[in-house]
């Protein structure tokens, strides 16, 4: 179907002049893959396209101005900030023609050429965030390095501009707004214009929002332990399809919660656990719900998303009745049984499980473990493994499921038997364990993954973190890799290809007994290696780097110590020991 040059249209009601050649004023071919519904299946994938990793916050025209590179590509139209990064090969009209607007506030470049379409259902994963208009302090308006003219600084917002900076804070770091009607008592004869009979289908189609909650940030979840322990109020809001309905949770920044999600009796209950704490939310819904259930956090913001499926596609009026139980001590960790789902082979000697716990899904603490329970010749063994996360497998963005790399150890006592496990077997987990705490990396902007073997998987979690964090903005990650041969090397696709996305990835592989083809760096871990990266010139400033070390245990303690011989502080450093 014909597409306008600029931004996709809805409903297509002009034509953009032609040129010479009878083509629509600059028209692209889209390269494979990049399809309209591509990009809708993409927004869908879980994937934080804004990359703020699901929190929302205000952007000044100043810092909008600084993302206006084909690799970091943001834009305003009429007071929201997107990052269109990610939809610059999606756009019909080429990157070129969107980049037109990159780094500034691009309303009236949009309106000249297509104030038609729905750009905030087509931009809606994309938000970042409302743009501020405030005045600038002094320092910032008589700084003779800015350029822009002192007028253009101390303009005030229009009536327009100030309206949808109110809305959008009202909203509070919560959902993505549409344009549809809201949900709400307070607002129930608020009329809304019905939307195209395109927009309908991608409804019925797609997880496009049609009714969201206005409670963001209003709606504390209170603790009766007034104590100094005791942990900050939740947040609680809502987003609906006419399929699905998405709770999110809002517990604090970088507290790194884990939690579960189970319906039972027709009510949904969801438990967040942060710092020692767990907390229980009760949901009524207001019609049924059905499972599978799907669980997902954003650790940065600290966010929480319980997705579940709708019994009927319909449209709530409300989300039902919800009550919540006070903060309570975690005692211990839990057991759960397990059914293996799916396995997958992912070198000569390793495989991956990924495990579907009976009553519901279930959230690990980035950087914590569970043990396997199974029972052998009639005695217990346990092991400890750090679940993987989505994208490192085949599998497909499951948020169900619970993904173990198991290595065989044919002398093991648990290995040889987890690594027979087929498709419909149980297991007992427990957990989750550790004392790995996210805030340490709050100010880290250089990070060093040191792992041997399968101590690799809790670095999975931590690069993919450090990555997509925004503020501060990570500089480099450096991972050295230590295996003994090439077929030995965990997830060595998934690293290039993330390296090849992202040059702040710097992947550096040591094999101790490589073959006679191998170019790269060969040896044990040593002094030598290490000061390829890390000196104590690159580690000198506090608390802006950080050190993450995992593998054998005498390697993790060799590791450490050369790491303080190095100059790296011992608060600095963390050891992943199960």
């Amino acid at each position: 179907m014909p597409c306008c040059g600029c931004w996709w249209n809805g409903r297509q009601r002009h034509r953009p002049p032609e040129n010479d050649a009878g083509n629509p004023r600059n028209k692209c071919a889209l390269q494979p893959g990049h399809s309209l519904m591509d990009w809708i299946r993409l927004g869908n994938s879980g994937k934080d396209l804004a990359g703020t990793g699901g929190r929302m916050r205000p952007v000044t025209p100043a810092e909008l101005s600084t993302h206006n590179t084909l690799k970091d590509a943001w834009l305003a139209i009429r007071g929201r900030v997107y990052n269109i990064t990610h939809y610059l090969p999606y756009h019909p009209g080429g990157p070129e023609e969107l980049m037109r607007g990159a780094g500034i506030d691009a309303t009236e470049l949009f309106d000249k050429v297509h104030p038609w379409v729905n750009y905030d259902s087509l931009l809606a994963k994309c938000l970042v965030g409302p743009l501020r208009f405030d005045r600038p302090d002094a320092e910032e308006l008589f700084d003779i390095t800015n350029p822009s003219p002192k007028s253009d600084r101390l303009r005030e917002p229009s009536k327009a501009q100030e309206l949808v900076r109110k809305s959008m804070e009202n909203l509070a770091n919560c959902i993505t707004p549409v344009r549809k009607k809201i949900t709400a008592k307070s607002e129930e004869n608020v009329k809304s214009s019905p939307p195209s009979k395109i927009m309908q289908s991608l409804i019925q189609s797609s997880d496009l929002p049609v009714s969201i909650s206005r409670r963001a940030g209003s709606s504390p979840v209170k603790s009766v332990d007034k104590s100094k322990d005791s942990p900050s109020p939740l947040r609680f809001d809502w987003i609906q399809t006419s399929t699905k309905l998405t709770i999110s949770i809002y517990t604090s920044p970088l507290v790194n919660p884990g939690g579960s999600a189970r319906i039972a009796n027709g009510v949904l209950f969801v438990e967040v656990a942060t710092n020692g704490w767990l907390r229980t939310i009760k949901l009524i819904p207001e019609e049924e719900l059905t499972e599978p259930l799907q669980l997902r956090v954003f650790s940065e913001s600290g966010k929480i998303e319980v997705i579940a499926l709708k019994a009927t596609s319909k449209v709530w009026k409300n989300v039902g009745e919800t009550t919540y139980g006070a903060a309570v001590p975690i005692s211990s960790p839990r057991s759960v049984e397990c059914r293996v789902m799916h396995v997958e082979r992912v070198s000569h000697d390793t495989t991956l499980l990924a495990l579907c716990p009976a009553t519901g899904p279930v959230i690990v603490p980035l950087g914590h473990h569970v043990r396997v329970h199974h029972k052998v010749d009639d005695k217990e063994c346990v092991r400890s493994y750090t679940p993987v996360g989505d994208s490192w497998d085949h599998f497909g963005s499951d948020l169900s499921a619970l993904k173990l790399t198991v290595k065989r150890y044919d002398a093991g006592a648990l290995s040889p038997h987890l690594a027979e496990l087929k498709a419909g077997d149980t297991v007992t987990l427990s957990g989750p364990y550790g004392n790995f705490q996210l805030r340490k990396l709050k100010q880290v902007k250089t990070v060093y993954l040191i792992a041997a073997g399968t101590g690799i998987t809790p670095m999975l979690g931590l690069l993919k973190f450090m990555l997509v964090r925004s503020n501060p903005r990570c500089e480099r990650v450096h991972l050295l890799f230590f295996n003994k041969t090439e077929d030995d090397i965990l997830f060595k696709e998934n690293l290039d290809e993330i390296s090849e996305q992202d040059e702040r990835l710097n992947t550096i592989h040591i094999l101790s007994n490589p073959s006679p083809s191998w170019t790269g760096v060969e040896g044990r871990i040593k002094s030598e290696i290490l000061s390829k990266v890390i000196t104590k010139d690159s580690v000198s400033t506090e608390k802006q780097h950080f050190a993450c070390v995992c593998g054998p245990t005498e390697f993790t303690h060799t590791a450490v110590d050369l790491l303080k011989t190095l100059g790296v502080r011992e608060d600095d450093i963390h050891a992943f020991i199960g």
